[in-house]
């Protein structure tokens, strides 16, 4: 097992981040998840592969791009840009309209250090610090350990995004660094968990009671979906499930958007889209509530 890497996928670096923890946050979007969730608002991020994006509203035709494609491809005119394409990045490169890029990006560690060493104002005025997200970043478990012992000797407190799907045993050394956990619920039905995601929940659910069982703080969030998880019978058997696994952890109501159907037309990936409905302030408040008569008070809503 590789217990720390040099390297890792990056996504993004998100500045100020506010909803991603306390206080104000730089959120390190990792690639990689073996989920395949049909309303997932970051699809470039279900592979380490890096991903041509083609923003085809900067695109001027120039074909700059065609004429150093090794492939012999046509980048800026192709729907699926990463079809026959060998990542060599000479397209990019030769694009002066920035509309061609790589979704994601290796990247160092002291690449990554550099970058909190200048927030870190912002950490210690606001009681932030560092969550990592994805994909699911306990993927790329070795790339956190390095960065984990680095931010650490700057007084940097990390929380972590996860969906659950991962080896426990690979990262139960790590978990314990973190300051917070955010894990996922999506269905308590392990068939429409697979139907929706890909994968059953099984894994998640162990692995939401393995993590408690570790004493860090926890909240779970889940995405409220209309046509998805929103039926009475799921919410009362998540409720139950909380109530008797995890009765000290948060719980956190993420009501559906569609703010990455932009990225799956850039990414060539519009045919994986799945439009659903975003619930009521009504419907909310119906999910809110069942979870509050069970006797769960730490609820929130956004």
């Amino acid at each position: 097992m590789v217990k720390h890497s040099n390297t890792g996928i990056v996504i993004q670096m998100q500045d100020y981040s506010i909803h991603d923890g306390d206080g104000v946050r730089t959120t390190i979007f990792l690639a990689g998840c073996h989920l395949r969730c049909q309303w997932c608002a970051n699809p470039e991020s279900w592979t380490l592969k890096k991903k041509l994006v083609l923003y085809k509203h900067k695109c001027t035709g120039c074909m700059k791009c065609t004429f150093v494609c090794p492939e012999k491809r046509i980048p800026c005119k192709m729907e699926r840009p990463n079809d026959n394409c060998n990542s060599c990045g000479e397209c990019v490169n030769a694009c002066t309209q920035k509309a061609l890029d790589f979704a994601c990006l290796e990247k160092d560690v002291d690449e990554l250090v550099k970058k909190i060493e200048r927030d870190a104002l912002f950490f210690r005025y606001t009681g932030g610090g560092v969550t990592f997200s994805g994909g699911e970043p306990l993927l790329q478990h070795g790339f956190i350990r390095a960065l984990l012992d680095r931010f650490e000797g700057l007084g940097v407190n990390s929380w972590v995004e996860t969906c659950g799907y991962f080896d426990f045993e690979t990262v139960q050394d790590l978990l314990p660094k973190f300051s917070h956990i955010f894990l996922d619920i999506k269905h308590m039905d392990s068939r429409k968990h697979k139907a929706f995601t890909g994968c059953g929940n099984e894994l998640i659910l162990q692995n939401a009671k393995k993590i408690y069982a570790t004493g860090v703080s926890m909240t779970i969030r889940i995405p409220i979906i209309a046509e998805v998880n929103l039926d009475e019978n799921n919410l009362v058997k998540t409720a139950v499930f909380m109530k008797e696994n995890l009765p000290s952890a948060n719980i956190e109501l993420l009501p559906y958007h569609e703010l990455g159907k932009a990225k799956y037309i850039s990414l060539g990936m519009e045919d994986k889209f799945v439009k659903f409905t975003t619930p009521t302030e009504k419907q909310i408040n119906h999910a809110y509530q069942i979870f509050q008569n069970h006797g769960i008070e730490k609820v929130e809503y956004r």
